[in-house]
């Protein structure tokens, strides 16, 4: 990129990152109370001179609007993309080039249609760039990357024009929708009669709608928000009592939980834990 610009911090923002990894290269945000509608999380991993580890992308079913930035080893901005970032259904290890910086919001998978015009299995396992509705007012995102703003200031900005997008969106408040957050609230261990209570309809229809929807039945979502929440819980320990977790997340036993993080990460439970926090 050419006139690249030197890193310099642009104002204060009122955005808040007060969580990190063990690692220290990731930091986010899932407070509902700071952020927008529609919106799981806002998260910033990486920035310039930094030389991440080795990591492998487990199974989720989120969608991102995130912008990327490339730092040069002098510290100037050398490249800017904004990207979506699709459900991850393969694992995927992967190293994390020097000086690569990623701001990007998690959506809830329901409001990927109504914000991105794209179903979460549209764009499983890519990274596509934004859609072209949303080129435009990306403009001002890419001009502050490109300013050399602080990432902070970048997230910023990420969710006031979510935020504003969001306002051309009738409320969301059907009965498939609330069946998912419920979902989300319990860990991904709701059984499907308690689903069609929150939902209101019969299991069919339920998976019918919700596949339309999010392009993945509550079932299989289920699956991966339970997966991402025990992987999330196991790296607040140093040594985690797998057994423990197993019960606490619903497995018939250790050996079935070992199998499923397995299957979602190509890892054992503890060799994922160790490539998380080090330990």
């Amino acid at each position: 990129m050419s006139g690249a610009t030197r890193i310099e911090d642009i104002g204060q923002t009122s955005v808040r990152l007060p969580f990190c990894d063990p690692l220290g290269e990731y930091r986010w945000n899932d407070t509902p109370e700071d952020l927008p509608r529609g919106v799981e999380s806002l998260w910033i991993y990486g920035g310039a001179g930094r030389t991440l580890s080795r990591q492998t992308l487990t199974g989720h079913w989120k969608t991102c609007l995130a912008v990327f930035r490339r730092f040069g080893a002098d510290g100037s901005v050398e490249e800017i993309s904004l990207r979506v970032l699709g459900p991850v259904t393969q694992p995927v290890s992967q190293d994390t080039p020097h000086g690569l910086e990623i701001i990007a919001a998690r959506l809830f998978p329901e409001y990927a249609i109504p914000l991105l015009g794209l179903r979460p299995s549209e764009i499983s396992d890519l990274t596509p760039d934004w859609p072209n509705h949303l080129i435009l007012a990306g403009d001002h995102l890419r001009g502050l990357a490109e300013s050399g703003a602080a990432a902070e200031t970048i997230a910023e900005a990420l969710l006031h024009l979510i935020s504003r997008q969001i306002e051309t969106i009738a409320p969301v408040a059907s009965n498939m929708f609330a069946a998912l957050q419920a979902i989300r609230e319990h860990d991904g261990q709701l059984d499907i009669n308690a689903l069609t209570e929150f939902a209101n309809m019969s299991a069919r229809t339920l998976r019918r709608v919700s596949t339309e929807r999010i392009g993945l039945s509550p079932k299989a979502y289920a699956r991966y928000v339970r997966h991402q929440r025990l992987v999330q819980t196991a790296m607040r320990y140093e040594t985690p009592d797998w057994a423990g977790l197993a019960y606490d997340f619903g497995f018939s036993d250790q050996a079935h939980m070992a199998r499923d993080v397995k299957a979602m990460s190509g890892l054992t439970p503890a060799a994922l834990h160790r490539q998380r926090t080090g330990v």
